[in-house]
């Protein structure tokens, strides 16, 4: 995030739909939703299924 640690994504990506795209067992996930919350780890995304929480060292990528 530009060398800015202390920003989160849930306050950068505020009501806003993305498309998260992580690594998970040797496969390729994705989540479709809202940043609802994050902190340190961890990212929450939450979408029509429910709430997925994702490490943020398996993130492949964030789409707005």
């Amino acid at each position: 995030m530009d060398g800015d640690e202390n920003t989160q994504l849930a306050t950068f990506l505020s009501d806003a739909e993305v498309k998260v795209v992580w690594r998970e067992e040797e496969k390729t996930k994705v989540g479709r939703g809202k940043i609802v919350k994050d902190d340190e780890h961890f990212v929450y995304l939450t979408g029509q299924k429910g709430t997925v929480i994702v490490n943020k060292q398996d993130i492949i990528a964030i789409k707005q």
